[in-house]
């Protein structure tokens, strides 16, 4: 399976959430994607340093613009607003497309705020609120996601093993 993540630079959140998604699978192709962007820039500072804090290494993220990739390829794509899943179906009428929230089910408002120009709160509130949309996505497409697995060491004790999901 391909997912592609859109957003309007491809440096904050669908860099992110590129970066949060190859974390919490394995076995799906993951990418990213600005409507409105050149072509190997890096991820914002704050982008950066927010995934850093969250263990995602998105440090060597290299913008890319969605025209550069072939979208048919993917089997999905989802955008970080309602205005980017408009344009891409008015352009690509046929294209399985959805925004992030609207494809994770649950929510009234569809966008997830730009922070670009904002300060770190606003891109770790970003990041969050991505995350959070992520773990729905990952569950509905059938990655049976694995936070802890509880084991005991050699004294018997509790050990604990993080587990990225895998797709069934």
């Amino acid at each position: 399976m391909k997912i592609l993540f859109v957003c309007t630079g491809n440096t904050c959140r669908s860099a992110m959430a590129e970066g949060i998604f190859k974390s919490m699978v394995e076995g799906i192709e993951v990418y990213s994607a600005g409507v409105s962007t050149f072509s190997g820039g890096s991820a914002s500072n704050h982008a950066i340093s927010v995934c850093s804090r969250h263990n995602i290494n998105i440090n060597n993220h290299k913008t890319t613009n969605i025209n550069e990739l072939d979208v048919f390829e993917m089997d999905l794509v989802l955008t970080a607003t309602v205005g980017h899943r408009n344009d891409l179906k008015r352009y690509y009428p046929d294209l399985n497309v959805y925004t992030i929230k609207e494809y994770a089910g649950g929510y009234d408002d569809l966008d997830i705020k730009d922070p670009i120009g904002g300060d770190y709160d606003d891109y770790d509130y970003c990041f969050l609120e991505i995350k959070e949309a992520l773990e729905k996505v990952a569950e509905k497409i059938g990655c049976n996601k694995v936070d802890v697995l509880i084991d005991l060491d050699e004294n018997g004790y509790s050990k604990y093993l993080s587990n990225k999901a895998k797709k069934s």
